[in-house]
């Protein structure tokens, strides 16, 4: 009768143990990505248990110097996009997170090719250095790419708005991408409303 009080005892416990593991950790997601030239670029997205923030992994094969970096504590993937914005003839990368909650405020994780011999990072400009164009900014970023450019439109909030009823309109930021100084840069070129 012990022996088979102590397999069972044993057997409820591993049962549990694997039900825990399956429900609080998640799997990773990877992807992988292909510019026009033949370069791969995989992204691995990993959620350490018990928090809302991601740990992202980029890295590429088929460059001279392949990148390998990892972000941790970042706002979870919402959209990746694939692109040559400056015209160059190679791809950039563009990984748009977006943080959990009421608010969803987006960013944008970005790198661009070397002429294929590297991937170097992409400046993404914060808030904070545009307080005019941002003025009534709120999250609930959406990115696109249109016309070689990444836009970032939202909703505008009043002063008496809830996060439920903006009542401004929407606001278009349109971003381009230009070599800086010491790296690679998204500038804002233009802005727009729209009812």
């Amino acid at each position: 009768m012990k022996i088979v009080l102590i397999l069972a005892f044993f057997l409820l416990t591993i049962g549990f143990l694997t039900c825990s593991k399956s429900n609080n950790e998640r799997d990773p997601l990877k992807r992988e990505f292909k510019t026009k030239t033949g370069k791969s670029i995989f992204i691995t997205e990993t959620h350490p248990e018990g928090q809302s923030l991601s740990n992202i992994e980029i890295r590429t094969e088929g460059f001279a110097h392949n990148l390998s970096e990892r972000f941790e504590d970042k706002d979870p993937i919402s959209d990746v996009f694939i692109s040559d914005l400056d015209g160059n003839g190679f791809d950039e990368i563009y990984i748009v997170t977006s943080s959990q909650g009421s608010g969803s405020y987006g960013g944008v994780l970005a790198f661009a090719s070397n002429k294929d011999l590297s991937m170097s990072m992409i400046n993404f400009p914060d808030i904070k250095e545009n307080p005019i164009i941002f003025d009534g900014y709120m999250g609930h970023d959406v990115f696109t790419i249109e016309d070689q450019g990444l836009i970032r439109t939202f909703p505008v909030y009043k002063n008496d708005d809830t996060n439920q009823n903006p009542t401004g309109g929407k606001r278009k930021v349109i971003y381009k991408l230009a070599p800086g100084e010491a790296m690679w840069q998204l500038k804002i070129v233009s802005t727009n409303f729209t009812n």
